[in-house]
């Protein structure tokens, strides 16, 4: 099956979209996304159950991964020179967590970024579905306790391809909507000076509906956003109450 690539960045508003699911080249703009640091990849037999579960990148984010079943590894490092932080959970399930962030450009608030993520993938589901059906690039928006969120769900898409992983780029599969291959349901929202993605993919076991894979997916990714922004308000508060802070 060909691809077509659906690039994608939280540091930057570049969408590659090669032309009619054809396959062919045409894209508007392409990006490749290398490896910084890592990957680094620790498999479910590496570490206890709790420290697979737990990731904090720095002072940005920490979260608790839902104990969601066994756990086939985790993939950390950053992209881009060190821009984007990347993190990934892969359950045997056929479910994958996904936390990716950067950083706001000097000076930009919160509040526009948030405008420019929405209007970027309104665009891009704009284009897709022209291209395809209106089922397969749905965006719409949401709340969260860090405020606004851009929500999304993509239809048969790859794991990643060579210009870098998902959800820094999101090859959609030169298929029709039907049969179901994958799905991903993605959370976006700003905050701290950051800009998050949490994505997860899913993949349907054997006889499984798109119905109940999206219901799976989409539990999974509420539940890491409510995980990540608990944790990261209660690590921030400790921060602050240090001395000499």
């Amino acid at each position: 099956m060909k691809s077509v690539a659906s690039s994608f960045t939280l540091s930057c508003a570049a969408i590659a979209l090669l032309a009619c699911m054809s396959g062919t080249a045409g894209a508007q703009s392409r990006e490749v996304y290398t490896w910084t640091e890592g990957p680094v990849v620790v498999r479910g037999s590496d570490n206890t159950r709790e420290q697979l579960l737990k990731q904090t990148f720095m002072e940005v984010y920490c979260v608790d991964m839902p104990d969601a079943g066994p756990i086939e590894n985790v993939v950390h490092g950053t992209l881009r020179g060190g821009a984007i932080s990347y993190y990934r959970l892969a359950y045997t399930n056929g479910l994958h967590g996904h936390v990716v962030t950067s950083t706001l450009p000097n000076g930009r608030a919160a509040s526009d970024e948030y405008a420019r993520l929405l209007q970027r993938e309104q665009d891009n589901a704009l284009a897709i579905r022209a291209a395809t059906s209106g089922e397969r690039y749905v965006v719409g928006t949401g709340t969260s306790t860090f405020g606004s969120t851009v929500e999304m769900r993509l239809l048969n898409i790859e794991g990643g391809n060579e210009d870098g992983p998902f959800p820094v780029t999101r090859p959609l599969l030169n298929v029709p909507d039907e049969p179901l291959y994958s799905l991903s349901v993605h959370r976006l929202f700003v905050h701290g000076g950051s800009r998050y993605e949490i994505a997860v993919l899913g993949v349907p076991a054997k006889g499984e509906s798109r119905a109940a894979l999206e219901t799976r997916a989409t539990k999974l990714a509420d539940t890491m956003v409510d995980s990540l922004q608990t944790c990261t308000a209660r690590m921030e508060a400790k921060t602050q109450a240090q001395p000499g802070r």
